[in-house]
């Protein structure tokens, strides 16, 4: 056999010629920086554990989310039958100018005359009683696989729904929405 030549090393790869990361520059303790609170006079005074020169600033208060900062949007998820999706998509592919969300409260607002009825129909069938039991069991609805549908209105429409929801005897804000939705769709 012969012998291989003996190749030359690969920069960065030899150990020798590693070096490790630059040192850290050395840094001087910060000057004392305090930062008031609007209802805290004292700036914060060091602990005994930091020493004099290791105070740290007091981080400004985060606000927290409001409606003012979301512009009285707040999101929320509804679960309705997979082929009520279909069908509300395949309307909504027809006229582009309506979101999802105005289709939806259209539907609400269009059958708010006959909510009441439209939510009992969506109710499970009566319960039925047992000669042992003693709680009665719901009879079963035709299975429907489902869908969520996640959308942002205002805090304001919630409100209306959840009002609605309220007044009609509706379990949730899908049952109610579901509702409406079968009545327009089918048309």
């Amino acid at each position: 056999m012969s012998e291989r030549p003996q190749l030359s090393p690969a920069l960065g790869l030899v150990r020798d010629r590693i070096s490790g990361p630059p040192p850290r520059p050395k840094t001087t303790a910060p000057a004392h920086v305090t930062t008031a609170a609007a209802d805290d006079d004292e700036p914060e005074k060091p602990s005994e554990e930091r020493g004099a020169a290791e105070v740290k600033p007091k981080k400004a208060a985060r606000p927290k989310a409001s409606s003012a900062s979301t512009g009285g949007m707040k999101r929320t998820t509804i679960s309705i039958p997979q082929r009520l999706a279909a069908s509300m998509r395949e309307r909504l592919q027809g006229d582009r100018r309506v979101s999802q969300i105005q289709f939806i409260l259209n539907a609400i607002e269009s059958n708010a005359h006959q909510l009441g009825e439209l939510v009992a129909k969506e109710r499970p069938l009566a319960p039925t009683t047992g000669g042992l039991f003693p709680d009665p069991s719901t009879g079963r609805k035709a299975i429907e696989e489902r869908t969520t549908i996640n959308f942002d209105t205002t805090e304001a429409n919630l409100k209306v729904i959840d009002s609605l929801v309220e007044k009609h005897g509706a379990e949730s804000r899908s049952q109610l929405i579901r509702a409406a939705l079968r009545a327009v769709l089918a048309d």
